[in-house]
């Protein structure tokens, strides 16, 4: 799912505007991961039995009793579909809030602490997982999960991303979010640039991109979310934020290696700063004055859904590597679902009954592939035929072919509870470098210590 500097509700704004690893992927909770305060468990209407019943003492099953409605916020907007299935299905009846990325933040934190009015179940980002579970008011859905059969279907680095330390499941993955460079291969094409099928390194790219008039960007770059692009890059090369006892590392190696690289492609001119999410942003796509955009694999969905009148010219591929041979698999974006404690029994049984047919169904998961673009974190559903389809719009590209084989050598990152301080504080540091010509060392150094004092850590 989209980052939250990806903000908004994506689908409204496009409407609006007319339609113009897992090997330790994504994360190693680590010391200081934990919330701060001790998170309910599972309440009794888990029984230990696993499935959707409670055995009798003749040991036949019961249904567990769950509400006929429920209250579903996320902010992807793209979960229309499967909710109409769901609801076929059971006949739930399902009031649904589609809100931007912080409005949904701030009102289930605001819902959790008040004691009332939370939703039954809502989509969150992996990076602000804890942060919501430090409020103590998220169930632990590892006893789901296991009940379930469901734990080991997920990487544990996915899983790991929305753990306390004591191993409770705070979310659900949904959305697993590796990474995609997109572009229009017609421009490219046009103006002599080599094909994607050569190009292995930024360093590459960046002197392919030089071929391009000076009026047509390489890449968008937005200026609201220069931190995605730093934390992917840094990911990339196996970078943290934090080391393993909540130090700040930010600005090590990898760190300035990802900003540096940033910094080559604004020095070079190959990038566009334009808004994301706004006209200028989707035109420039759509005329091909922006010729390209490194973000998740739901981008595709987005692509396809509003600017059709470029289909077939689009194309994608793995991330460059930082150097010859290098990893060139990374993740942006990642969410989850989450239920809160305040519900009763009732609700939570059909939170989960949700979750299940959300997050764990091949066939729901490939429906969605197809229909939305979202690449699911439930690896058995990766053998469904919809992940190993050629796109039209890609030109016959079979994306979900180039996701599955990157997924496991995404490496791990270490989420906690005051990641979203970093993420602003990053974004506000390569603005200074790319806007204002600061250096990559002097912006992460700077960066690394505004952390530090935000938080109370050390800089290692």
């Amino acid at each position: 799912m989209v980052d939250s500097s990806e903000d908004g509700t994506r689908r409204t704004v496009l409407k609006a505007i007319g339609g113009v690893g897992v090997a330790g992927l994504a994360g190693c909770a680590g010391v200081n991961s934990s919330p701060p305060t001790q998170s309910p468990t599972e309440q009794p209407e888990t029984d230990g039995s696993g499935g959707d019943s409670t055995p009798t003492d003749s040991g036949e099953s019961t249904p567990r009793p769950k509400a006929d409605s429920m209250e579903f916020w996320e902010m992807s907007g793209s979960y229309g579909g499967i909710m109409d299935r769901y609801s076929q299905e059971t006949g739930t009846s399902i009031s649904h809030t589609n809100m931007g990325y912080s409005e949904l933040i701030n009102k289930i934190q605001t819902r959790i602490i008040s004691g009332q009015g939370a939703p039954t179940t809502a989509l969150v980002e992996q990076k602000k997982t804890l942060k919501v579970a430090s409020t103590g008011g998220l169930r632990d859905l590892r006893p789901r999960m296991e009940e379930a059969g469901i734990v080991d279907e997920f990487s544990s680095g996915h899983l790991n991303a929305v753990s306390g330390d004591d191993g409770a499941i705070y979310s659900v993955p949904d959305d697993a979010a590796p990474t995609m460079l997109y572009y229009r291969r017609d421009v490219w094409d046009e103006h002599g640039l080599a094909p994607h099928e050569e190009i292995e390194t930024w360093d590459q790219l960046i002197e392919e991109g030089k071929k391009l008039p000076d009026d047509v960007a390489l890449l968008s770059l937005p200026a609201s979310n220069s931190n995605l692009y730093w934390r992917f890059l840094n990911r990339m090369q196996g970078g943290q934020e934090f080391d393993a006892d909540g130090n700040v590392v930010l600005n090590g190696e990898t760190g300035l290696q990802s900003a540096r690289i940033m910094n080559r492609l604004a020095n070079e001119g190959l990038v566009d700063r334009v808004a994301n999410w706004s006209q200028q942003w989707f035109s420039g796509f759509n005329e091909g004055t922006i010729t390209g955009y490194a973000t998740g694999s739901w981008f595709q969905g987005t692509l396809r859904s509003n600017i059709g009148d470029t289909a077939g010219n689009w194309r994608g591929f793995k991330l460059p590597a930082v150097e010859q041979g290098g990893n060139r698999a990374s993740n942006r974006g990642g969410s989850g679902l989450v239920i809160p404690s305040q519900l009763s029994a009732e609700e939570a049984n059909r939170a989960w009954d949700f979750i299940e047919f959300t997050c764990a169904s091949p066939e729901q998961n490939g429906i969605q592939y197809a229909n939305e673009g979202t690449f699911t974190a439930h690896e058995p559903s990766w053998e469904n035929d919809g992940f190993n389809q050629g796109i039209d719009f890609f030109g016959g590209q079979n994306l979900g072919e180039i996701w599955i084989e990157q997924m496991p050598n995404i490496p791990g990152y270490r989420f906690n509870i005051d990641s979203p301080i970093v993420s602003t504080i990053i974004n506000e540091e390569m603005r200074n470098m790319i806007d204002e010509g600061d250096s990559p060392k002097t912006v992460l150094d700077r960066a690394a210590e505004r952390v530090a004092n935000r938080t109370g850590r050390d800089v290692a």
